[in-house]
C-alpha cells in the first residue's frame, strides 16, 4: 500500500510541475498584466475609508497570522457590498484596536512579491509564495474621533 501511494504521489507532482502556470508569461509572449485596484479608484489616490479592523489569526488563512488587516466598508462614503480586506501600513501610529471602526485618509498601494517561476533553478529550494502583485493601504490620517 505505501508503494502504491508514493507512485502516485510521484505521478501527481509530475504531471503538476508539467502543468503551464496561470497567469504567467513565457518567453515570447505578448500578453500584458493590467494590474486594478480593490477600491475601485487609481492607485496612490487618497480617499476616506471606512473600514473595521481584525486581528488576521481570526480569518484562520495562514498568510495573514499575527498581522492586522482592514474590511473595507465604504470608499469616499460609497458602501462597498464586497469584501475586500486589505493589510495596511499606519503612518499615523495611531491604530491599535482590533474589533474597531475607523474612519480613515488613505491610499492603495502595492508590490510584487514571492517567488518567479524558475527561481529554484539558480538558488535554494525554500518555502514561499508564488509570484504575484499585492495589494495594501497606506493609512495617512486616523479621522475617527
Amino acid at each position: 500500500m505505501r508503494q502504491f501511494l508514493t507512485v502516485i504521489f510521484t505521478i501527481i507532482c509530475l504531471c503538476a510541475k508539467a502543468q503551464k502556470n496561470p497567469g504567467t508569461s513565457l518567453p515570447g509572449d505578448s500578453a500584458k498584466i493590467t494590474l486594478t485596484t480593490k477600491l475601485g479608484i487609481p492607485f496612490g489616490t487618497i480617499c476616506k475609508v471606512e473600514a473595521e479592523m481584525y486581528y488576521g489569526d481570526s480569518l484562520h488563512i495562514k498568510a495573514y497570522e499575527g498581522i492586522y488587516l482592514f474590511k473595507i466598508n465604504a470608499v469616499n462614503d460609497k458602501i462597498i457590498n464586497s469584501s475586500v480586506i486589505l493589510t495596511f501600513t499606519d503612518e499615523t501610529g495611531t491604530l491599535a484596536s482590533a474589533g474597531k471602526k475607523f474612519t480613515i485618509m488613505a491610499y492603495e498601494t502595492g508590490r510584487f512579491t514571492g517567488m518567479p517561476d524558475s527561481y529554484f533553478k539558480y538558488r535554494p529550494v525554500r518555502a514561499d509564495t508564488g509570484f504575484h502583485f499585492e495589494h495594501y493601504l497606506v493609512v495617512v490620517s486616523n479621522l475617527t474621533k
